[in-house]
């Protein structure tokens, strides 16, 4: 099931203040278990859904070095999304870097965070492995 976007500015700080978080070289990722019953303008959130926003900072990078960092971070998550468990809003956000990651690096530190925060489906393939 593809993902759906965070969009707004209470569900980005809902994350950021409630959620657990690990951080590495590069990158942070903070995920919030929704409870049941949680809603958006009125609706209910279903709990079968998983909600993801990417964050760079605009501190080092200018438009189009923000732009390629959450290219890179969307990319690394889109290989490991089949594997995520549903039911979690997660924030990915690229640190303060002077030079941008590889793709390598993005997307072997979003799955060794992922995996710390107990989101990765245990026994699940890799889906990366199976594109050769």
């Amino acid at each position: 099931m593809k993902a759906q976007p965070l969009r707004f500015n209470y569900e980005f700080s809902r994350v950021y203040r409630r959620a657990s978080f690990a951080t590495g070289r590069v990158l942070t990722i903070h995920v919030f278990h929704r409870p049941k019953g949680l809603k958006h303008n009125n609706t209910r959130i279903p709990e079968d859904i998983l909600r993801v926003g990417f964050c760079a900072s605009k501190k080092t990078m200018g438009a189009v070095g923000r732009n390629r960092a959450r290219r890179l971070m969307r990319e690394a998550y889109r290989h490991l999304e089949p594997r995520i468990s549903e039911g979690n809003d997660i924030v990915i956000t690229m640190k303060n870097v002077d030079e941008l990651p590889s793709y390598a690096q993005v997307a072997n530190e979003t799955e060794v965070l992922l995996s710390r925060l107990k989101v990765l489906k245990p026994g699940a393939c890799d889906d990366a492995k199976s594109d050769d």
